[in-house]
Order: structure tokens, then sequence, then C-alpha cells
């Protein structure tokens, strides 16, 4: 009977010291990588706080196109008075490259839609890139921006972004967002991408290098799959980013546009719209961000 229950009580320690150890084991071994979520950093915090960065977010357009479909929203970057660069999609279909939008209103965040907005026409498009420019009568003097060289830009250097987080009521918050060169970006194509990746919203804003140059247009968000072994155990791992045509590439579509308006071909601007006109805009249950 004795030697029975000193069998047991051995038996039992060994299988706790056996359980601790694999406690341990787990705790130890590296983790999968979880999908990065765009939280506030104090970067972000220095961003917004910076004379210089508010000054680039004056050049930046909340814009709203109306479809047939329904309404999409997103942001666009002033590259002259009278210009603004977005992403195509927002306008149109990148499957036909066709414009589908009927009407685009645009405006800016600190003034609201009942106190000024403006019509916009497309006055250049290149659906390869996602990109389209649009022209507007403009209602103030806007603050020049300063292009970068984006091919410049290496791996894991800190760079910021531009755009709207839309809320169900249709306004639009416009913020700095910071993050990093991804790792496997090539110099010879027209895209870059940077991690971690941002909302919707963001689509058509700028990128700027931390000497307040444009180096892109933030087009799309993107996901990674991977895999890695280690210690016999096989882990998965998800990388999200946002996809930016550099901002070279766009500079075809602003010439593009010059040599429309100087051949009296491109846009014939309209007037701002009216008060009342604004305010009928169709609120935000219909206005994700693209």
């Amino acid at each position: 009977m004795r030697r029975t229950w000193v069998l047991r009580v051995t038996l039992l320690l060994v299988l706790l010291i056996l359980s601790l150890m694999a406690v341990t084991s787990d705790t130890a071994r590296p983790k999968p990588s979880p999908i990065q979520q765009p939280n506030p950093t104090p970067f972000v915090l220095r961003l917004i706080s910076d004379p210089k960065v508010k000054e680039v977010q004056e050049t930046h357009f909340m814009i709203k196109a109306e479809h047939p479909t329904g309404i999409k929203a997103g942001t666009g970057v002033a590259v002259d008075q009278e210009l603004v660069l977005t992403v195509f999609h927002l306008v149109g279909s990148n499957k036909t490259g066709e414009i589908t939008a009927t009407e685009i209103r645009i405006t800016q965040p600190h003034m609201p839609w009942k106190e000024w907005c403006a019509l916009a026409e497309v006055a250049a498009t290149d659906p390869a890139l996602d990109l389209a420019v649009l022209k507007f009568e403009r209602h103030r003097e806007l603050p020049s921006l300063s292009f970068g060289d984006p091919s410049q830009l290496r791996p894991g250097e800190v760079v910021y972004l531009i755009g709207h987080e839309f809320f169900p009521d249709g306004i639009g918050l416009l913020y700095p967002r910071d993050a990093e060169i991804a790792e496997d970006f090539a110099p010879e194509s027209p895209f870059f991408g940077v991690t971690p990746w941002v909302i919707r919203g963001f689509s058509g804003g700028g990128v700027f290098n931390l000497q307040h140059e444009l180096v892109g247009i933030a087009i799309k968000d993107y996901i990674l799959f991977d895999t890695i072994k280690e210690g016999g155990r096989t882990y998965k791992i998800v990388e999200q980013g946002t996809i930016v045509t550099r901002i070279n590439w766009a500079i075809h579509l602003l010439k593009k546009e010059e040599k429309q308006r100087s051949q009296s071909l491109g846009f014939i601007p309209k007037s701002i719209v009216s008060v009342e006109g604004c305010a009928t805009l169709p609120k935000g249950e219909r206005t994700p961000g693209v």
C-alpha cells in the first residue's frame, strides 16, 4: 500500500514538472506577429504640434464623389492653386479605366460643407497608377508644396502621411500619421510600401519625408502573409501596409493637364457651390473612405 502511494506521489510530481517546463517553453517561444494597428504614437503627437506639418495639412482636401452606386469619400492634396492630386478609384473604375463619378465636391476639413465647398472636374487620369488630377475654383491662397525624391528613401526611414478618418455623420477628421518605408520595395517600381497600414480615408493623401517634401500619394492598403519555422513549429506572419505611388510618376499627369489647358481642351471652371448646395450632400452612412 505504502509503495503504491509513493508511486502515485512521484507520478504527480513528474507531471507537475513537465507542465511547468511546457509553460516556460511557450512563454519563451516567439509568437506570430499580430496585425499592426495604426495606433497613435509619440511621433504622431510631435507631428500634430509641428507648425510645418500644419502648413502641409492646409494643402489637403476632403473629396466626396457621387456615383450611380453611391458616394465615395477620400483625400486629395493641392499640387497647384487649382489642382488637386488624388486617387483614380475615388472618381472611376480601375477595372474599366472609365470615370464613373457624376459629381465631385471638395472642401477642407476646417471648413464645414455648409460654409464652403466647390465642384471639381477630372482634368487628367492614369488608372494604372491609380491617380487623378481634379481642377476646382479656389477660394483662398494655398501653401506651396515642394516635391521630394522618392528614390532617396531607404527601408526603415520614417515618413508621414496625411489623410481623413470619416465618421457616420459625414465629418472627416484630418490628421498626420507616421510610417516607415517597407523593406521590400523596388526602386524601379512606380510604387513603394509603408507600414503600418492606415485607414481607408487616407487614400489620395500625401506622403511626406521629414523635410516636409511630397514624395508620394497613398493609394490603398496591402496585406502580406508569410510563414516562419522555428523550434519545430510553423508560425504565420501577417503584415499590413499602404501602397504609395511615387510623386515623380505623377508629373506627367500635371503636364498633361497643363497642355490641355493651353489648347483650351481642359477643364472649364464651375462656380463655387452655394451654401444650400453643400448642405444637400448625402450623409456619411453612404460615404466610406476609399
